[in-house]
């Protein structure tokens, strides 16, 4: 039996990818199992020593470890390396080279709502791993309107000046949003509760007429501020379980060499299409 994984921090407890990949190898008849690791930054460097030992077979990698398990690794791929984010990792014989699905997962998505280039005035919150991901599809895409803000305005400066964009201090956030026409979080904080004083960014707010989609790549939460934004300013809302299902095919296929329909890891978390 090959194994496969994917670690985090205890967050990863609630992750859905055991599910996902799980009924796709049962439906292939594939003899694999996926498990999923809670690992502390601390013992990071041992988990990949872990894997190694293991002969773990893949590897996903979600929060806090996209950015800092890179130097544990043996090599990246050239889109992990340009955007400084690792989500997944393939076995090459005895090596370890880490990729990076999130950029064409958070494509398939923009797909999937037929946003374009044109005419999109784009603002992304957050400055993390995701982060990253998500602000390389855009830069890849050709957006050029693209303001990221981020609680710490130097981390977002490092990030735009890494990628592209433009790093908004929060001060400045009002202006940015009364422009925008989608707006992702990237962060940690979907509910009120999680990050009360990142959320006083919005508390003030007019109406923001041009907005027309909100992203917020996490998922599985009771309630759901962003949803809520959305709802109020007459958006479209989505959360990340589309784009987790559609990162997830692309490991699969970098583990595998197989090519299952996005059909098939919706299905199982109930998402169908």
């Amino acid at each position: 039996m090959k194994v496969y994984c994917v670690i985090g921090d205890q967050r990863v407890e609630r992750s859905l990818s055991p599910i996902m990949h799980n009924s796709v190898f049962l439906s292939r008849g594939m003899d694999c199992h996926y498990v999923a690791f809670k690992i502390g930054p601390a013992d990071l460097e041992d988990a990949v020593l872990g894997i190694r030992a293991l002969n773990i077979s893949g590897v996903n990698v979600t929060v806090p470890h996209k950015e800092t398990i890179i130097p544990f690794l043996d090599g990246l791929s050239d889109c992990a390396r340009g955007i400084g984010a690792v989500n997944t990792i393939v076995r090459d014989g005895s090596t370890l080279i880490g990729h990076n699905t999130d950029v064409g997962g958070f494509g398939d998505l923009l797909d999937k709502y037929r946003v374009s280039p044109h005419n999109s005035d784009v603002v992304i919150m957050g400055a993390g791993g995701a982060t990253r991901a998500v602000l390389g599809s855009f830069i890849e895409r050709g957006y050029e309107k693209v303001s990221v803000i981020n609680r710490t305005y130097k981390k977002g400066l490092e990030l735009t000046a890494k990628l592209g964009g433009l790093a908004i201090p929060p001060e400045n956030a009002a202006e940015a949003l009364r422009k925008a026409t989608l707006l992702i979080n990237t962060t940690s904080v979907s509910e009120v509760a999680e990050g009360p004083s990142f959320m006083e960014i919005f508390s003030n707010e007019a109406r923001l007429d041009k907005l027309r989609l909100v992203i917020d790549i996490n998922y599985g939460r009771k309630t759901n501020f962003w949803a809520s934004f959305a709802d109020n300013n007459s958006a479209i809302f989505t959360d990340g379980l589309f784009m987790l299902a559609a990162q997830a095919r692309r490991s699969f296929r970098l583990w595998t060499g197989e090519e299952p329909a996005i059909e098939n890891f919706l299905d199982p978390i109930g998402l169908v299409e």
